[in-house]
C-alpha cells in the first residue's frame, strides 16, 4: 500500500523562494512506487496549502490560491486535514514528512516540534540540534564544547554595540539566517554601521567575525542511513566576490566537486563533519560549511535543512536522490517508532492526594 509523505516547504522566512525550489524538487523525486507525495506549502503569512498544483514551480510565478486546499494538522493524530469555512475534513494519514523549510519556523526546530506532537516522523534534525545550528551564536558555543575550531566573534543587538571594539576587515551577518542573505563585508566604521543595520533587519542579533584573506570555502554533508553515518566528498563553491553571496549560491556561482584541496585537509573536514553530526544528534541530511586558511580549518556554519537537501553531494542523478529519500524515510520512521517505546506515563498520586486542596481554593 502506498504511503503518504508530506513535504513541507515555503514558510515565513527570507529563504522562502529557495525553500519552494527544494520542496518541489524533493516531492517530485519521491519513489512513486512506494509513496504518494503530499506537498504542504506554507505561504509568507504562515498559512498551509496542499494540492497537486503545488508540484510545479511554474505555478508560483502567479500563484492562484483557488487551485489549492487550505490544510492543517491537529495535535495527537497524524491526519492531514482540509480546512474550509471553519470546517475540517481528513485528507490522508501522513506516514512521514520531509522538512524542506529553510530558515526560521522550519529549519530552527519549530516544524519538528509541531509534527512530533502530531505523531508524524520527520526527515529533519531533532529540535535541539536544529535550534542550535540555526543560531550562529549557539552554534559556536556548541562547537567550542566539542573542540571544533570556529572563528572568534562578537554578537550585537544594536548598531552601537556592533561598533564597540571593531577591527577591520570584518564580516557582519544575521545570527539566524542563511543563503548569505543579510551578509556584508566592512572595511571601516561607516561600512560596519551600514552592515550591522542591514543584518539587524533580518534578526535581533548580528554576528561580527574577522574576515579571512586568501581563504577557501568548503562544503561537506552527512546523513544517517541504514548502515550508519555517510559523509560526502568536499565541495568548493566558487563566487565572484570575497564573500559568497546569494547570487553566487543560486544564480551565477559555480562549484568544484570534488574540491581540489590536499587529501589530508579533505579527510580532516569529513572527520569533523561526522563528529559534529554524531555528537549533536543530527538526523536527515545536514551540510557543514568551512573556511580553510593555510593549514587551519574553521567550521563556519551548519545547515540543518540545506538547499536541495544537498543531495548533489552524494549523487549526480535524481534517481540517486530518490533512493536516498527512501532510505531517510525508513530510518526516521524506525527512530520515531523506537522513541514511542519510552515510558511517558507515571502515576505520581499527587492529583488524588490533593483532595479538597484544589487550585480553586488557593
Amino acid at each position: 500500500m502506498l504511503k503518504h509523505i508530506a513535504v513541507f516547504f515555503g514558510g515565513e522566512s527570507v529563504e522562502h523562494d529557495v525553500s519552494v525550489i527544494t520542496g518541489v524538487l524533493t516531492a517530485n523525486s519521491l519513489d512513486k512506487d512506494k509513496f504518494i507525495p503530499v506537498p504542504v506549502y506554507v505561504d509568507r503569512r504562515g498559512e498551509w496549502f496542499t494540492g497537486e498544483y503545488l508540484l510545479d514551480t511554474d505555478n508560483y510565478k502567479d500563484f492562484d490560491s483557488r487551485r489549492v486546499t487550505k490544510a492543517s494538522l491537529l495535535p495527537g493524530g497524524n491526519a492531514l486535514y482540509s480546512v474550509k469555512r471553519r470546517r475540517i475534513k481528513p485528507l490522508c494519514n501522513v506516514y512521514a514528512a520531509v522538512n524542506c523549510m529553510h530558515g526560521e519556523r522550519g529549519e530552527d526546530g519549530s516544524l519538528f516540534g509541531l509534527l512530533n506532537m502530531c505523531g508524524v516522523p520527520l526527515v529533519s534534525p531533532p529540535l535541539f540540534a536544529s535550534a542550535a545550528s540555526m543560531d550562529k551564536v549557539f552554534t559556536k558555543t556548541v562547537l567550542k564544547g566539542l573542540g571544533v575550531r570556529c572563528l572568534p566573534y562578537r554578537a550585537a543587538d544594536s548598531v552601537k554595540k556592533a561598533a564597540e571594539g571593531a577591527r577591520f576587515p570584518c564580516v557582519v551577518k544575521p545570527a539566524c539566517g542563511g543563503s548569505s542573505i543579510g551578509v556584508r563585508r566592512a572595511e571601516n566604521e561607516r561600512e560596519l554601521s551600514e552592515a550591522a543595520a542591514y543584518a539587524l533587519r533580518f534578526g535581533k542579533t548580528a554576528v561580527i567575525e574577522p574576515c579571512l584573506t586568501g581563504f577557501t570555502e568548503i562544503n561537506c554533508a552527512a546523513y544517517r542511513g541504514e548502515k550508519g553515518i555517510r559523509v560526502s566528498e568536499c565541495e568548493r563553491p566558487v563566487g565572484r566576490g570575497e564573500v559568497l553571496s546569494f547570487k553566487d549560491k543560486y544564480q551565477t556561482g559555480t562549484r568544484e566537486f570534488p574540491a581540489n584541496i590536499p587529501s589530508e585537509l579533505s579527510e580532516k573536514i569529513k572527520s569533523i563533519t561526522e563528529k559534529v553530526y554524531e555528537k549533536m544528534g543530527f538526523s536527515g541530511i545536514v551540510r557543514a560549511d568551512y573556511f580553510i586558511s593555510g593549514e587551519k580549518v574553521y567550521l563556519n556554519e551548519i545547515n540543518a535543512v540545506p538547499g536541495s537537501l544537498a543531495y548533489y553531494l552524494f549523487t549526480d542523478t535524481l534517481a540517486g536522490f530518490k533512493d536516498i529519500l527512501t532510505e531517510l524515510i525508513g530510518v526516521c520512521v524506525k527512530e520515531f517508532s523506537e522513541s514511542g517505546t519510552l515510558q511517558r506515563n507515571y502515576d505520581s498520586g499527587i492529583l488524588r492526594a490533593i483532595g479538597g486542596k484544589s487550585a480553586k481554593r488557593l
